[in-house]
C-alpha cells in the first residue's frame, strides 16, 4: 500500500499536476535561504515565469538584493541544481525573482474541534462509599448519584 508521499511523487510529473512541482520548488528555494529571511517570507508563487516571494515585513534593500542574486545563482547553475537536490526546479522555468511586501499582520490559526472529537473516559468510581448526611434531601440526592455510579460500574 502506498503512503501519501509516494502517491504525490508518482503524480507530480503529470502535466495536470505541475503546480505540485512548482510548490515543491518554491519550498526548496525558500529552505535554501537564511533562517532570518525565511521567517519573514509568508508564501511564494510563480506567475508568468516570475518567482514572487511575499514577505510580511520590509527587508533592507541589501538583504533583498543578496537573496535575489543567490536564488538566481541557484536557478542558473545546472550543476548546483543537481548537486543540492533541487530536482523539482529543473523543469520549472523562472526568468526573474521578486519580493513583494504584504503589510497585513500575520493571523494565528485556531484549531476547530468538532463534536466528533469528544473524549470518553471510563468511570473509575466503584460506589463503595458510606454516606452519612443528616439533611434528608441531600442524602436522597447523594444516594441517587451513588446508585447511578453502581449501575454504570456493574454494566
Amino acid at each position: 500500500m502506498k503512503n501519501a508521499s509516494q502517491i504525490i511523487t508518482s503524480i507530480q510529473y503529470k502535466p495536470q499536476y505541475h503546480k505540485l512541482l512548482e510548490h515543491k520548488c518554491i519550498h526548496r528555494l525558500k529552505s535554501s535561504l537564511l533562517v532570518s529571511i525565511q521567517n519573514y517570507i509568508k508564501y511564494g508563487y510563480i506567475k508568468n515565469n516570475i518567482l514572487v516571494f511575499v514577505v510580511g515585513a520590509t527587508l533592507d534593500k541589501h538583504d533583498i538584493a543578496k537573496t535575489v542574486e543567490m536564488i538566481k545563482l541557484i536557478l542558473q547553475s545546472p550543476m548546483l541544481l543537481e548537486s543540492e537536490n533541487f530536482f523539482e526546479c529543473l523543469d520549472t522555468q523562472i526568468d526573474d525573482v521578486r519580493f513583494q511586501v504584504d503589510h497585513k499582520p500575520r493571523t494565528d490559526v485556531k484549531l476547530h474541534l468538532s463534536s466528533s472529537h469528544q473524549l470518553l473516559y471510563k468511570e473509575r468510581a466503584t460506589g463503595n462509599i458510606k454516606i452519612d448526611i443528616k439533611d434528608k434531601k441531600l442524602n436522597e440526592l447523594s444516594q441517587s448519584i451513588l446508585n447511578i455510579i453502581k449501575a454504570k460500574n456493574d454494566s
